[in-house]
Parts: structure tokens; sequence; C-alpha cells
């Protein structure tokens, strides 16, 4: 949407549940030039798309602060009471190779070359169906090592699919056997980090750090400015000793988890607060509790 305050973007997706629907716009709307008035002239045309699909309510996760002034209920939203995407995460700068290695921590920055000594093998790999079989057991098995869900595989086939030649699938090989699969995506001048997943067999040797390192290079390569490694808590957790072995992560215990990715050396970015638009209150929350728990 041009205006002459700017302009004004928005990706709203809407998840249906019988005669009503819920939007969600992730990591958005995008505001350029008169932020109060444009995020207001931008509202009345969502509002409208809202109506037309039946919305109850509408959830917003910005990636940047809107501008505005005054009260949530002024602006007509109330505060989200979740969010989906990751509240804070690491942005890594993306510089020469010797840079790279060395805004890492030491540890991080051994383990690479630890990988590379020890003849870890990356590979890089299209959307075939090997590849996602392989890449699919790799991420089942991390599920079920440290307690979280995934999705069916062909989500992820589907995903490199949809994004071609600005998606990376990449393995690390350890004498032939595949140990770690990521992968990842470019977005104009940032890539992210998506997926990752490790063989409980097969993890020494740095493997999983190798990754990142290559990763990282794919993307400054394709004209990336940083490399986002996608989630981090909110809080920092109590991180371990530098002279002892780097903590696990396990179901809600964050601190491997944490420790992995900041220590390559990139800024912490915190997001702005959910917020909702609320157009029927009662209908909104049976609604998005229905949608949440059905997934």
């Amino acid at each position: 949407m041009e205006q002459p305050a700017g302009s004004a973007l928005a990706q709203v997706l809407f998840r249906h549940r019988g005669p009503v629907s819920i939007g969600y716009i992730p990591r958005g709307p995008t505001l350029a030039g008169d932020r109060p008035t444009l995020f207001k002239v931008l509202m009345a045309e969502i509002d409208a798309v809202c109506r037309d699909r039946r919305a109850v309510s509408l959830l917003v996760e910005p990636d940047t602060r809107l501008g505005l002034s005054g009260t949530y209920k002024s602006a007509g939203f109330v505060r989200g009471q979740e969010a989906f995407q990751p509240m804070r995460t690491v942005k890594v700068p993306l510089l020469d190779d010797q840079a790279l290695l060395d805004q890492m921590h030491q540890k991080t920055r051994y383990n690479v070359r630890l990988a590379q000594r020890r003849g870890v093998v990356v590979q890089r790999r299209d959307g075939d169906a090997d590849a996602i079989d392989t890449f699919y057991a790799l991420l089942a098995d991390t599920a079920q090592r440290n307690e979280f869900g995934i999705h069916e595989r062909s989500y992820y086939a589907d995903f490199m699919r949809l994004f071609g030649e600005q998606a990376l699938l990449l393995f690390a090989v350890i004498d032939g056997t595949v140990a770690a699969g990521l992968i990842a995506a470019r977005f104009a001048d940032e890539a992210i980090y998506m997926y990752g997943g490790s063989s409980t067999e097969f993890r020494a040797h740095g493997a999983a750090f190798l990754l990142q390192f290559e990763a990282m290079r794919w993307a400054r390569d394709q004209g990336c400015r940083r490399y986002d490694l996608w989630g981090i808590p909110l809080q920092d957790p109590g991180s371990s000793d530098d002279t002892r072995r780097m903590a696990g992560t396990h179901g809600d215990d964050w601190r491997g988890l944490y420790n992995f990715k900041v220590r390559f050396g990139g800024q912490i970015i915190s997001y702005p607060p959910a917020m909702e638009r609320r157009y029927h209150p009662i209908l909104s929350w049976i609604g998005r509790h229905a949608t949440v728990l059905r997934g």
C-alpha cells in the first residue's frame, strides 16, 4: 500500500474453524515513513479483509516497534497472551571467514576447527526425497532426545520446494555417516536458520558447529548481511562454566540451545510484545484456544 506518508505492507494468514477464522500477522507489519499514520491506514484495510474472512480476532507479532503512542486499547488492541514466533533471537553479522571465527566464543571457534581437522565433510543437497528422509530422521532423533515437537515430513519437503534456490539444506558427514543437518533460508539481506537435527549416536567432532559456520558463509556469498539463529529463551538461563561441558537442551531446559547460539558472537535481539485485535471478544478467546489446542 503506497501513501503520501510512505508505504506499508502486511502478510495476513488465516486459519479457519467452521464459519469463522483467526487472522495472524507474523513479524509485521512493515512500515516505511510516517509510522503512526501508515499503521492506522493499513489497519483499516486489514480490518476490511478480516471482516470478509469472518475473523473473530487478529494476532500481530511485530518485527519492530510500530511507533504508536498511547495504550494498546487506544490503538484498538490488547496485549497478546502468547507469541508463536520466538520473542528473542541472535543475529550474527556476516563478515569474512577469519572475522566470523574471531567473533565467536573460543569454545565455538575450537569446535569449528575441530570438525575441520577431523575431516567432517559438509554436503549441500537439494530437496530430493532421499535428502528429506535423511534430514527428517535426524530431526526426529533430536526431537525425541530433547523433547520438542516437529512437523510431518511433508512440511520440510514443501519448505525446500517452495523456497527453491533461496533455501539451504546441509549435512555434516563423518566417515560416510550423516551426523547432523540443517535447513536455512534467505530473505532479502538476511538468512535464517530454520531447522536442525543431529544423530544421538554420532554427535562428536563439532559437526553442528561447522554446519552453522558453512551456512553463514553461504548466506554471506548470497549477499546477506546477517544470519539469524532463530530463537533463544526470553530470560538468560544459567550458563555452564567455561571449564565444564556445555549444558544440554532437554524439555524446558534451554541452556544448551542458548549457549550454542549466543556463542557464535551475534547480537541478541528482542521483539515487541504480541498484540491482539478482538473483533468478537468471546468468540476470539474460544477460537484462539481451539486453534492452538488442535494445531
